[in-house]
């Protein structure tokens, strides 16, 4: 199970310490897709989150939302699995938050 980990801020800066995990759906097809609520050491806190996602390719799927947090500077390099699926020259650890 592929694990993307994004660090989200309000407008308020107050963060968010979330991982989106997939596993493909095998009654319905696509993707089931879990969102977690972590704490600020990437620790589990609390209660998940399941959706859907019509895609059979879990590659794709944190491929593309990679680019997109990364656009936002929200994705967590160092607690995300297949590091492959990052975008090319985007890095950033959790310690390089600042805490």
């Amino acid at each position: 199970m592929p694990v993307t980990s994004l660090i989200i801020s309000d407008r308020d800066n107050n963060r968010k310490y979330v991982q989106v995990i997939t596993q493909p759906d095998v009654e319905k097809g696509g993707l089931l897709v879990i969102m977690q609520t972590m704490d600020s050491q990437f620790e589990f806190k609390e209660g998940a989150d399941i959706g859907t996602d019509p895609r059979n390719s879990e590659e794709e799927y944190h491929t593309e939302l990679r680019a997109m947090a990364a656009g936002k500077e929200q994705l967590v390099t160092s607690h995300s699995t297949n590091p492959e699926w990052n975008p090319e020259g985007y890095v950033k650890n959790l310690d390089q938050w600042e805490q």
